[in-house]
């Protein structure tokens, strides 16, 4: 009934479009098409290796039960009521097992279906969507699938036969995806290359800076330890011109003496002469200078003793030895600022 009520629509559409124009028809053969994908032969394989799976496992426990029937009914004449009624219900328990098995596996709602529309359903949807998109293209008005028997066509033309063109379509829009794929991988591959090189370089520039942070550090380093060891070595002479100066000032007793008797030896020679020179410069200048002058020329030329000139030039040598150390310190705080 569903044919001829199919065949009916299909002669009011083609009336229709007679009366429009012409109709263009065509058909595809579903299973040409789908043998000739590799993709759909790659799921076929997984899935009936999984099938295979299953069908031993079934076969293996059905084996099971029917030796058990066998050494059941050997052994039947042997064995108690209640025994072999324990040994049919073990046997009932795994038939039972095994059909729930079956049905786990290739029932209508089982692994087989399920895995198959897993596995087939992209494949298929792939050539709908190629199908799809040639009919839009090309513009058919009807497009038939010759491997559906519900159809019932008795007859179709070769030239109607567009199955080889959906699957050019379908090879080359695969081609096109395959391209992409391989440009994304080159992409994404790429991209953890230069990730790495960025990875190695950083870790290159941390290395290298860690190299000069430990070599600024050493140099400075050795830099105090000389400023250091010229410091010591400064400190070093100072102390010991400070005690040359000092063992100088502490020159023996006898040198002293040498130096009174040097000191007494023209006086006494010159007794007469400076008496003579100082009643000279009284008569001279004497009349000529106001009291107070006459005062300091006297205590100026006033004669002293050796213990008197010897202290004098003892407080000469310690002045002098005190400025000579001052001007010493100043040079050095001036030199210890410019290193710093």
């Amino acid at each position: 009934m569903k044919k001829y009520l199919l065949i009916l629509a299909l002669i009011a559409l083609s009336t229709g479009s007679f009366a429009q124009g012409r109709i263009r028809i065509a058909y595809v053969d579903m299973e040409y098409i789908l043998e000739k994908l590799p993709e759909y032969q790659t799921a076929l394989r997984e899935l009936e290796n999984k099938a295979g799976h299953w069908k031993g496992e079934i076969e293996k426990r059905t084996k099971e039960i029917a030796d058990a029937k066998q050494e059941l009914e050997q052994e039947k004449v042997l064995l108690t009521k209640e025994l072999l009624q324990e040994k049919q219900e073990e046997i009932a328990f795994k038939e039972k097992e095994l059909l729930k098995y079956q049905l786990e596996k290739f029932g209508p709602e089982g692994d087989y279906i399920l895995q198959k529309q897993r596995l087939v359903t992209p494949v298929q949807d792939r050539v709908f969507g190629a199908v799809t998109k040639l009919i839009k293209t090309a513009k058919y008005d009807i497009v038939f699938d010759q491997s559906n028997d519900k159809l019932g066509l008795i007859y179709t033309s070769q030239k109607l036969d567009i199955s080889d063109k959906i699957l050019k379509l379908i090879t080359k829009d695969r081609k096109k995806e395959d391209r992409k794929k391989a440009s994304k991988e080159r992409k994404e591959k790429k991209e953890r290359a230069l990730t790495e090189a960025q990875k190695s370089r950083k870790e290159l520039m941390e290395k290298k800076k860690k190299e000069r942070e430990e070599k600024r550090k050493k140099a400075l380093e050795e830099r105090k330890k000389k400023r250091e060891a010229l410091k010591k070595k400064k400190e070093e002479t100072l102390e010991k011109k400070k005690k040359e100066a000092e063992e100088t000032d502490k020159k023996p007793s006898e040198e002293k003496s040498d130096k009174k008797e040097d000191i007494k030896k023209p006086e006494k020679k010159n007794d007469a002469d400076k008496s003579d020179k100082k009643e000279t410069d009284k008569e001279t200048y004497g009349n000529q200078l106001t009291p107070e002058q006459l005062k300091k020329f006297q205590e100026k030329s006033k004669k002293l003793t050796p213990e008197e000139l010897a202290a004098k030039r003892k407080k000469e040598r310690e002045e002098r030895r005190q400025r000579i150390l001052e001007e010493r310190r100043k040079k050095k705080e001036e030199k210890n600022k410019k290193d710093n």
